[in-house]
């Protein structure tokens, strides 16, 4: 319900803006600096010092929506709703799943639609439906690789979903509210200036070496295989560091994503 709610108060304040109505295109792809190769692994080593070779990294983006509102910092983030309809400037409502490890373009299915109104943030939703429903089957992103330290290695497999798999009591007992699933699922005050304009393109760059960054693969779940093998588990009752870290790094607003436009 909220999403349709989005949709009727976007169109009508871009009617009222007097701001000229545009239409884009966008794309998402890895990041062109990480050294990423169509169809080849990526190699990194994370802060933790684990040599990783990724050979799979996929992840699935429902929507985009952008913003005049300026990214709020973490000191000054407030309690707030998913949305910002007064605000919106822009949105792609067609998702796709992106693999990232290719930085050639992948172009989203539906076109954007938008104001020339100066865009201050952007967001995501890793949702394939309505991102309030309590459960949502879609794997929003898969990892697979091996990962090795002081002669140590672990070749992992990873699927993240975002239901109630990952819901966490309500922050305030009396507003049990106060922690909806959206949350989960919404990656929002992406640093974003841009001002769109017809015919425009809009480029998102994925860096998933961010997303392990914090992760100790150590205390991944020993699927007791010969050879070895290891999982990301997805569920938070049952999380260990190496879960919450790739969790965490998933929904980060500042490393893993950035957001251009080309005329």
């Amino acid at each position: 319900m909220k999403h349709a709610l989005l949709v009727v108060l976007f169109a009508s304040c871009l009617d009222g803006t007097g701001n000229r109505l545009v239409s884009f295109s966008a794309q998402a792809s890895a990041a062109r600096d990480i050294g990423a190769v169509a169809g080849q692994p990526l190699h990194f080593v994370t802060p933790r010092g684990f040599d990783v070779t990724l050979t799979s990294a996929k992840l699935f983006v429902g929507a985009l929506y952008f913003s005049a509102r300026a990214p709020v910092t973490a000191s000054g983030a407030t309690e707030e709703p998913c949305v910002f309809p007064a605000l919106a400037t822009g949105e792609v409502r067609g998702g796709r799943e992106i693999d990232l490890l290719d930085p050639t373009p992948q172009p989203f299915p539906a076109a954007g639609q938008g104001s020339d109104l100066p865009t201050r943030s952007a967001a995501l939703w890793l949702t394939n439906g309505d991102v309030n429903a309590a459960n949502d089957p879609t794997v929003v992103l898969h990892v697979e690789g091996t990962a090795t330290k002081a002669g140590t290695s672990y070749p992992f497999t990873g699927s993240v979903t975002l239901g109630s798999n990952r819901l966490t009591p309500p922050r305030n007992a009396a507003l049990p509210s106060s922690n909806p699933v959206c949350e989960l699922r919404v990656v929002d005050n992406i640093a974003f200036e841009t001002t769109l304009a017809e015919g425009s393109i809009v480029s998102l760059e994925i860096d998933p070496r961010a997303f392990f960054a914090s992760v100790n693969f150590a205390t991944l779940e020993d699927l007791g295989t010969m050879p070895p093998s290891y999982r990301f588990r997805d569920d938070a009752a049952t999380a260990d560091q190496a879960d919450n870290a790739l969790f965490n790094g998933l929904r980060a607003n500042a490393s893993p994503y950035r957001f251009t436009t080309t005329p």
